[in-house]
């Protein structure tokens, strides 16, 4: 998956379900740490920071994203 599509993704979670899909995020994370599932664990986390930006106002999920 894209940053882009990850943007995206993020995007159209937080406008259908708000806050609560940042402590599914969360609770996804956790889990997938205590079953030693680290790698599967990471997209949440970039899933959680990217819908933390959106929801902070730091990026426009529809704007082409540049990556530094």
């Amino acid at each position: 998956m894209s940053a882009e599509e990850t943007c995206r993704l993020a995007a159209e979670l937080s406008e259908e379900f708000g806050d609560v899909v940042t402590h599914v995020a969360e609770r996804a994370i956790a889990s997938l740490e205590a079953d030693g599932l680290v790698e599967r664990a990471v997209m949440w986390r970039a899933l959680h920071a990217i819908l933390g930006d959106i929801a902070a106002k730091r990026i426009d999920p529809y704007a082409p994203i540049a990556i530094h």
